[in-house]
């Protein structure tokens, strides 16, 4: 059975798997906790990608906050949907 907190994050050619932590109502926020993506670096505050979910939807969204980024593993990110992704 899939999780449904399952995630991928898309920042161009560089994608990071991952889970919803928490959904913060109301305004499209969340948190996301990322895991080490293919050697590349972590995203940064205002940088744009897309959020893949479990069942293949896309948003678009904007890094708002990071959190724990000097870890290689994995690094928490509060993040902001901005439309419907292609």
């Amino acid at each position: 059975m899939i999780d449904p907190r399952q995630v991928t994050a898309h920042f161009g050619p560089a994608t990071f798997p991952g889970r919803i932590l928490a959904l913060e109502g109301g305004g499209g926020y969340l948190r996301v906790l990322l895991e080490e993506g293919q050697h590349h670096p972590w995203p940064e505050a205002g940088h744009e990608g897309e959020l893949e979910m479990h069942d293949g939807a896309r948003f678009g969204m904007v890094v708002t906050e990071c959190h724990d980024t000097a870890q290689e593993a994995n690094a928490e990110f509060r993040m902001k949907l901005v439309d419907r992704g292609g």
